[in-house]
């Protein structure tokens, strides 16, 4: 989730209306415990990034964290630390994942059990069986099988979401004199909060190609001018997703994303809220 100024009330007030909700009790935690665990692990930033639900109920609120983005070579490097907590007291560590494991992860299609102990199993033909031996009776060759822990599925899940649905208003960020991406003051909002021109990906140079150099279709923009929200859905990925803004004044800051992602297979839902 990026925000300008992090807030985690104002940002579930309107969220809320997309279904991005979170309980009294859980939200009193995180004010305290959000905070606490940023100092412990020695970040400058830590925010509520979103919410997976389980099947058992036991949902997984994810916290990403990091220090002062980078710009290098073009690219905006944010290196995020993730967190995940099912009380919204404890957080535990989240490990990247390698390119193998998140691949194998890409093709789970099941739902998230809510047992971070978990084992998921992906079984695939073989695209290279072994040749059969005309010797021997002929037998059905043997399927692939792959196993993976759930929080390494969680943490695919959440890069995949995260890749798709990191957008900020143009012009809002800006490289110092360290090359560090910070707020920029001089912010005079957003002109046209219902046009794609008006907002990028977080991960582009500031100033770069807008959504609206992606292709065509890719987002659907939809804004409210009683509320001042501006609502974003990508489409043709993994994830479904939406972020909505909120400006005043002339002025727009992104409050956060909301992701919906509906998983295929036996019609099983896995909803993210960020």
């Amino acid at each position: 989730m990026v925000q300008l100024a992090p807030n985690l009330t104002l940002c579930l007030k309107h969220l809320a209306a997309h279904g991005a909700v979170v309980s009294a009790e859980q939200q009193a935690a995180l004010d305290h415990s959000l905070p606490i665990k940023r100092t412990e692990a020695g970040l400058k930033t830590l925010v509520l990034w979103g919410r997976l639900t389980a099947v058992n109920g036991k949902d997984y609120l994810i916290a990403e964290g990091y220090n002062a983005p980078l710009y290098k070579d073009g690219a905006v490097l944010f290196e995020s630390k993730y967190y995940y907590s099912q009380d919204g007291v404890k957080w535990i560590d989240l490990v990247a994942v390698d390119t193998q494991t998140a691949s194998i992860a890409e093709r789970i299609k099941a739902a998230l059990s809510g047992d971070p102990s978990k084992i998921h199993e992906l079984v695939e033909k073989d695209p290279n069986p072994p040749p059969p031996n005309p010797d021997e009776e002929a037998e059905p060759p043997k399927p692939l099988v792959y196993t993976l822990t759930e929080l390494a599925l969680l943490r695919q899940r959440i890069d995949s979401i995260a890749a798709t649905t990191g957008v900020i208003p143009v012009h809002c960020m800006l490289p110092d004199a360290r090359n560090q991406l910070v707020t920029n003051h001089h912010f005079a909002g957003v002109s046209y909060p219902d046009k794609l021109e008006s907002y990028q990906h977080r991960t582009d140079a500031p100033g770069g190609p807008t959504l609206a150099k992606d292709l065509r279709g890719s987002w659907t923009l939809h804004y409210d001018p009683f509320k001042c929200i501006a609502t974003c859905s990508p489409h043709g990925h993994a994830a479904n997703g939406l972020w909505s803004c909120q400006h005043g004044g002339g002025r727009l800051g992104l409050l956060g994303c909301c992701c919906m992602m509906t998983m295929d297979d036996d019609g099983l839902d896995d909803d993210m809220v960020s």
